[in-house]
């Protein structure tokens, strides 16, 4: 059955920050669940953003599946165990799609109808496909959430005056800036969020310069927007020109501290404060940096706060989106149950074939002088009465659960046949 063990910053208890996932750990963690598979799960997506940490797998047992995905999380986070559970969100089967159609649709973020998510969601499917960690369950399920996904912001008004948080950060720089003429600014990152913070910013005439750990996706963000690119090692310098500042990447460390800023702050010219949205979690700019003066920094907290202020246009739409995703909910369950139910007849199978290899060998016993060329004709013919009398059941089997919501009729059967 499908599975996702969800952390996310809709839970108010919970410090989010130390459960988001930086680029290395996510990776490591992919490394983990790869080797789960053919144990306890046949496929693995990982989908991490500023908001959320979610583990989707198509697992073989639900509840050492979910313990054994809390381990590689809590040990990779360098968290408690019982922390990671007290905090984390079980969804399965249809419950699991069904989760998945939400967060694409935005309504599981705490800014609802917010439109990074969607790219999120199919970087993180891609990122597995190309892994080779997913499979024919989770690829149909993230393409469908994709979809409905996509036809939410078409053709409802989930996202009509919505600010995501990429135009949220935008907004607060410009206003910031807005005596400056043509600013420049530095876009840290590469991934959705900075995508879009740069096409924005390309369309407001503001220059812009991009800064990523990987040149080539640097050079290729930087051309879409006419922009410059820079490694990460000159961050200090670009910002010691730079009127302003967003950043959105998954780095593990501070990427401004508050050292890199005071050799920054004595390297600028211009005595305006320099104006940094820092969007990430974990943080890419020290909190302390804004006690220096010189600065002026605006954290994902203060981003979300703009965009909350804009969210009763949206909600009318919230109805129409959850009835589109139970009309999607109607594909999955069936997907699931003739995923499940394939080993069940394979186990029908062999049981069979155990108990008539058994009672010819008792025959055989019986009769020693039997002429080999009969003893072969009984093995045959047994093997084909077994076959013929399994194929119809089978059969049906398979066209009741692909015709079927209810996934009840793979353990049905398992009671029914004794397996």
């Amino acid at each position: 059955m499908a599975v996702v063990v969800s952390n996310s910053d809709e839970t108010d208890e919970l410090d989010f920050e130390s459960f988001a996932l930086s680029s290395d750990t996510t990776e490591s963690i992919v490394s983990a669940l790869s080797e789960l598979r053919g144990s306890l799960v046949d496929e693995a997506v990982v989908l991490s953003t500023c908001a959320r940490t979610e583990i989707y797998v198509q697992a073989k047992e639900f509840h050492r599946t979910v313990e054994a995905i809390a381990e590689v999380i809590s040990s990779k986070l360098g968290v408690s165990q019982s922390d990671f559970q007290r905090y984390a969100r079980v969804h399965y089967a249809d419950g699991a799609a069904e989760h998945l159609y939400r967060v694409a649709c935005g309504l599981e973020s705490r800014i609802v109808g917010e439109s990074e998510i969607l790219a999120q969601v199919k970087e993180a499917i891609e990122e597995a496909v190309q892994k080779g960690t997913s499979g024919p369950v989770l690829n149909r399920l993230f393409r469908e959430a994709i979809e409905v996904g996509k036809w939410t912001r078409a053709e409802t008004s989930l996202s009509v005056g919505s600010t995501s948080v990429g135009s949220a950060a935008v907004k607060i720089l410009l206003s910031e800036l807005e005596e400056v003429a043509d600013p420049n600014v530095a876009v840290v990152g590469s991934g959705a969020i900075a995508t879009e913070v740069v096409e924005i910013l390309s369309d407001s005439g503001a220059v812009v310069t991009v800064v990523a750990r990987d040149p080539s996706k640097a050079q290729l963000l930087a051309k879409s927007a006419r922009g410059k690119f820079a490694a990460i090692e000159d961050l200090e310098t670009v910002l010691a020109g730079a009127d302003g500042a967003i950043f959105a990447t998954t780095s593990p460390t501070y990427l401004l501290s508050t050292s890199n800023f005071v050799r920054v702050r004595s390297a600028r010219v211009d005595p305006r404060p320099l104006v940094v949205v820092d969007l990430s979690l974990p943080r890419d700019v020290q909190p302390d940096v804004a006690k220096y003066d010189g600065i002026k920094l605006t954290d994902l907290e203060g981003v979300n706060q703009l965009i909350e202020r804009s969210m009763s246009v949206r909600l009318d739409a919230v109805a129409e989106v959850e009835a589109k995703i139970s009309a999607y909910l109607e594909r999955f369950p069936s997907l699931s149950a003739t995923k499940e139910i394939s080993p069940v007849i394979a186990s029908l199978y062999q049981r069979a074939e155990t108990i008539r290899v058994e009672e010819l060998a008792v025959f055989f016993e019986r009769h020693r002088g039997l002429d080999p060329k009969l003893a072969s004709e009984i093995d045959r013919l047994t093997d084909h009465i077994v076959k013929k009398l399994l194929h119809t059941p089978a059969t049906q089997l398979r066209k009741v659960v692909d015709g079927s919501q209810n996934t009840d009729i793979v353990e049905d059967a398992k009671v029914l046949f004794g397996l």
